[in-house]
């Protein structure tokens, strides 16, 4: 973006890249020149989404778990009409899921410990890079 004229370099990262007739220094903070409203944006209702919404914690149990020992699972269940929507999705460790099985909530032997919400796309873009660049927490 900042190569095309839409970007301006805030800060730099100590890194270069090559084409074959000119070196770029990264920038690790960028400013776009016009506003673009994160409306714009579709945020999906992915597996991964939805894990990172739950800040890799089951909503059952309460116990943190790696991404890939995670899963999905459907508040109302699929085979009750339930869909893939951001409200209806909860990160649940495998134990968990299998106890609440294909049962309602009210039916299950878990509870959840917070309604899920679809989350803003700030708060997706916080809790996606919240300790992988250091340099942006001043602008986030």
């Amino acid at each position: 973006m900042t190569y095309v004229g839409k970007a301006w370099a805030v800060e730099y990262t100590d890194k270069w890249v090559n084409s074959a007739t000119k070196r770029f220094q990264l920038p690790s903070v960028i400013a776009l020149y016009q506003f673009i409203d994160e409306k714009f944006f579709r945020l999906p209702c992915t597996r991964k989404n939805i894990i990172i919404r739950d800040e890799y914690t089951c909503q059952y149990c309460g116990n943190r778990f790696r991404g890939e020992e995670l899963t999905v699972d459907h508040i109302i269940p699929r085979s009750k009409g339930g869909e893939q929507e951001w409200d209806n999705v909860a990160a649940a460790c495998i134990k968990c899921n299998q106890t609440k099985s294909d049962h309602y909530l009210k039916d299950a032997s878990v509870i959840l410990l917070r309604p899920p919400m679809k989350p803003t796309f700030r708060a997706m873009i916080r809790l996606r890079f919240k300790n992988s660049n250091m340099s942006w927490t001043g602008y986030l």
